[in-house]
């Protein structure tokens, strides 16, 4: 079996995934480029479907088998072995037999969801920026004072603050995985015209292969370093 992440799942964040986000944040970017949690919860508030998360779930034991077969069939092994002596099943399965009569057929999906606890792995955090490039003011808290900040529902350009993916599973192509996923939906979804980013020189080469276009050295000088813009169009695709 690969070392790919098993049972990976992506979904729009909301703002009870905020510790997980500020947390993961952390992991990827030195202290002056990380979003803030204030940042965090403005955006998680106010777009959430422009924010998704590509978690690694763990399930109930008998229900892994409908996500991935070659892992159920590890746990299988894993479950014989600590069945306790003399019983055919293990002492959970006992403990809660009366507590869980409604899941007796196997066959049956579960009446209750099966995920026992998510792990985030990777993310994408945006809003909706008023001008159609990531500026200083596109990526603040919305203030009267400063034109062009904070979200602006109406507008047709989704700006990405911050993308994402642990330490920990970087090198497996999850990033590409998380943005094709995103921009995707986004298409179908019809939320935007375009995407925009700003990235350091040393990605534009993985951004560019996804769809993004360089267009130059931006205006931005975020944490006062050099980036660089980029935007890739949003296109519905057909349901094949």
């Amino acid at each position: 079996m690969s070392d790919f992440p098993p049972n990976l799942s992506i979904r729009p964040l909301t703002i009870e995934d905020i510790d997980k986000c500020i947390e993961l944040e952390a992991k990827g970017f030195p202290p002056d480029q990380r979003c803030s949690p204030e940042n965090f919860k403005y955006r998680l508030t106010v777009a959430p479907e422009l924010c998704s998360g590509l978690f690694v779930r763990e399930y109930e034991y008998r229900y892994n088998a409908i996500n991935l077969p070659e892992v159920a069939e590890k746990l299988e092994k894993q479950h014989e072995k600590k069945k306790t002596p003399g019983s055919n099943k293990t002492s959970s399965e006992s403990n809660n037999n009366n507590n869980n009569n409604d899941d007796d057929d196997d066959d049956e999906l579960p009446s209750r969801s099966s995920v026992v606890k998510e792990t985030l792995i990777g993310h994408v955090i945006a809003t909706k920026i008023a001008s159609d490039k990531i500026t200083n003011a596109s990526m603040q808290l919305p203030s009267k004072e400063v034109a062009g900040s904070g979200h602006h529902d109406n507008s047709r350009n989704i700006g990405i603050h911050s993308v994402v993916i642990d330490p920990e599973w970087r090198g497996k192509n999850l990033g590409a995985l998380l943005l094709h996923d995103y921009i995707q939906k986004l298409s179908n979804q019809d939320l935007g015209d375009q995407i925009v980013i700003i990235n350091k020189k040393d990605l534009i080469p993985f951004y560019e292969k996804i769809g993004f276009n360089n267009l130059g050295e931006s205006e931005c000088k975020f944490a006062g370093v050099t980036w660089y813009d980029m935007a890739i169009d949003l296109v519905a695709t057909d349901d094949l």
